[in-house]
């Protein structure tokens, strides 16, 4: 499937540069709901579900995406103000969990779930574990999760490598980007693969974000 990671245009060609993208902590996010949709009146609840949450920050990092590109939000909030890229990656679908929206926060016996142990109570668990304020909507998020022998840390933060499960095929241009150049581009790709580049503007009779037709998707090969 394809999937949208929206960053400043430095950070895009860093991940083609070093074959890499920064992954993130539940607790880096900018939602203080992450991992706690369902009601939380109960202490025995609230304990279990922090207690998770922690221990989840511990061992797990995410890349966050969209199923698309469209919205001017996503662009003014994770693509540098409409000036950034959004990197279109080829994700098996088996690996990305699509996040659920809700208007209101589930009420659930967690001691009553917990104590199945199967793996419907597991199942039900985890989708609540992915579940957000339906406002967050717009983001149309699909999460990408990665286990400790998954990712790496560097510095202060954490990666992980492309390979062929999961790689870049494409950038899509903000927008208001004006600095996207390919000779700067090509070099950084692998010999043998390619990006394709596709020129976006605001639409002139909707709220969305579209492709120039003016301007038509092109590719870019390294090596070349």
């Amino acid at each position: 499937m394809k999937l949208f990671h929206f960053l400043p245009e430095k950070w895009a060609l860093e991940a083609v540069k070093n074959q890499r993208l920064k992954v993130s902590r539940f607790s880096d996010f900018n939602d203080p709901f992450e991992l706690t949709a369902m009601a939380l009146d109960d202490k025995f609840d609230r304990t279990v579900v922090i207690e998770n949450k922690k221990k989840m920050d511990r061992i797990l990092r995410v890349l966050c995406c969209s199923g698309s590109w469209q919205s001017p939000l996503l662009w003014a909030h994770y693509g540098d103000k409409h000036k950034g890229i959004a990197l279109e990656l080829e994700v098996p679908n088996n690996n990305a969990e699509a996040i659920s929206y809700r208007k209101s926060r589930e009420k659930i016996d967690l001691d009553e779930l917990f104590s199945k142990a199967d793996d419907e109570a597991k199942r039900r668990f985890f989708k609540l574990c992915n579940t957000k304020y339906i406002e967050w909507g717009y983001e149309d998020e699909y999460r990408i999760q990665f286990t400790e022998d998954e990712f790496y840390a560097d510095g202060e933060h954490d990666f992980f490598n492309f390979g062929k499960e999961i790689k870049i095929t494409g950038f899509v241009l903000g927008a208001l980007n004006k600095s996207f150049r390919q000779d700067i581009l090509r070099p950084l790709i692998p010999n043998g693969s390619s990006i394709t580049v596709t020129t976006t503007r605001t639409a002139f009779k909707s709220f969305n974000i579209v492709k120039r037709k003016d301007k038509p998707k092109y590719t870019v090969h390294g090596g070349s």
